[in-house]
């Protein structure tokens, strides 16, 4: 045990103990989450474009409608950038939400009615950027009876079922391009309070009757331990979302951190021949040992960091209720037995290679198994309870992510699924465990040729 323990310390120290782990640390919720942190930045960057759009209407009573809007979206991104310029220069800015990423429009009436080659010469003007698209509208884009259905209350007798051509934006980036919406809302609304005025349906009605009855998530009420009634608080979708994502992701770093040293360590030892030394001291099994404790240690490290992060950053935001903290020993648990999981596999991989290249085409199937759960993380966080979730979470090598997931939507799951989860993945732990140990036992003293995958399935059955 005294040699076990000796092998564990100096595995933790090797881990915890350098600059690239504090760099890791860091890094690697970046890795992982920087996307959400970019738009969060991006979204305080005032960066307005001005475009100018040329537009052939051939209604003739468009222009004016589409020029208008764009006056009050333009002052209206005028406004915003002056109050957000005036705030920040009396140091009332406290690093909230600013102006987003807007375009200011401008239209360039063109003929009503284009030929292939004007069309040619404005798209030649759109590549050579002194436009940015052309928005082109036919005559009868607006015709209420066109394309009408012959049981329409509205034009019943009246339909021309001539179709309606549709309405053209040309661009370089037409197809992700947000001034093509924003054209198409305001298109899209005068048309309708034209048709509601040819139906004689006054739109002031229609809007009224429009508005939507919004229905809230709430919670649901609880009796506290006092006896006192606890109220239902509302659910906000972005935390339900969220929330168990950044649990799982959690999960998965602390996994990944805590493993992956071990291969790097177990091909060090081998290429340096430090193995053998390592041998005439301890035996396979001590060794072994040793290091799985010390990734288990590193592992609770890593997690304790991130956990003390976490807290206060929750506590400075005004965000301790939300905070998970009766998550925390099933994460401790279910974190335990993944690491013990992958360093086991990790350390059989590393003892069975010698170099690094060929360690990666063998791990491929276990990083697929290790990254399952995020690829319908949303499907379990919309129905937590459901067969797929519930199947999946007691499937051993997806279990500590996704019953993590499970456990951090906020729903009630049956204890008996994290227990059996539990269970089962102690179970395959120790199954994993005696199988890379004797993988480990033959491939920490292998040379020369590496062996094939058969040879250390052979291996790991029959030792």
């Amino acid at each position: 045990m005294k040699k076990i323990l000796t092998i564990a310390i100096r595995e933790y120290k090797a881990m915890v103990g350098t600059k690239a782990f504090l760099a890791s640390i860091v890094m690697m919720p970046i890795l992982m989450l920087g996307g959400l942190v970019a738009i969060q930045l991006l979204n305080k960057v005032g960066e307005v474009k001005e475009r100018r759009i040329a537009i052939a209407d051939g209604t003739g009573e468009l222009t004016e409608v589409i020029q208008r809007a764009a006056e009050s979206r333009n002052a209206a991104i005028d406004s915003a950038l002056n109050d957000q310029e005036n705030a920040s220069m009396a140091g009332r800015d406290r690093g909230g939400p600013s102006l987003n990423r807007g375009e200011k429009f401008y239209f360039e009436v063109v003929d009503q009615e284009l030929d292939e080659e004007k069309r040619i010469s404005l798209s030649e003007r759109i590549s050579n950027q002194e436009l940015y698209g052309l928005l082109e509208i036919p005559a009868n884009a607006l015709d209420p009876l066109a394309a009408a259905p012959q049981d329409s209350p509205i034009n019943s007798d009246q339909a021309t079922n001539s179709p309606l051509d549709a309405i053209r934006f040309y661009s370089q980036d037409s197809g992700l391009s947000p001034a093509r919406g924003w054209l198409q809302s305001i298109i899209s609304e005068h048309a309708k309070a034209l048709r509601l005025r040819q139906a004689k349906v006054d739109p002031i009605i229609v809007a009224q009757a429009s508005v939507p009855i919004e229905v809230k998530g709430m919670g649901l009420v609880r009796r506290a331990s006092d006896g006192t009634v606890v109220a239902a608080e509302e659910k906000d979708v972005m935390s339900a979302l969220f929330l168990p994502m950044g649990v799982m992701m959690l999960m998965f770093m602390v996994i990944f951190m805590a493993s992956q040293p071990m291969l790097e360590s177990v091909l060090e030892e081998k290429s340096q021949r430090i193995a053998e030394v390592l041998l005439g001291s301890a035996n396979p099994f001590q060794i072994m040992s040793g290091k799985l404790i010390g990734s288990v240690a590193g592992s609770i490290t890593i997690f304790s960091i991130y956990l003390v992060g976490i807290y206060f950053l929750a506590q400075q935001r005004g965000m301790l209720d939300a905070f998970p903290m009766h998550l925390v020993p099933w994460f401790i648990v279910f974190q335990i037995l993944g690491v013990l999981f992958y360093a086991a596999i990790f350390l059989a991989v590393g003892a069975s290679v010698t170099q690094l290249k060929e360690a990666q085409s063998i791990l491929l199937p276990v990083w697929m198994l290790l990254m399952s759960p995020m690829f319908i993380w949303i499907f379990i966080v919309q129905d937590p309870n459901g067969s797929v979730a519930k199947w999946f979470s007691l499937f051993p090598p997806a279990t500590p992510t996704t019953m993590m997931l499970r456990l951090s939507t906020g729903q009630t799951i049956p204890w008996w699924q994290p227990a059996t989860g539990v269970l089962l993945t102690t179970l395959a732990t120790l199954a994993i465990v005696v199988i890379a140990g004797r993988i480990f036992r033959i491939g920490i003293l292998w040379q020369g040729k590496t062996p094939k995958l058969s040879e250390i399935v052979r291996w790991g059955i029959s030792g």
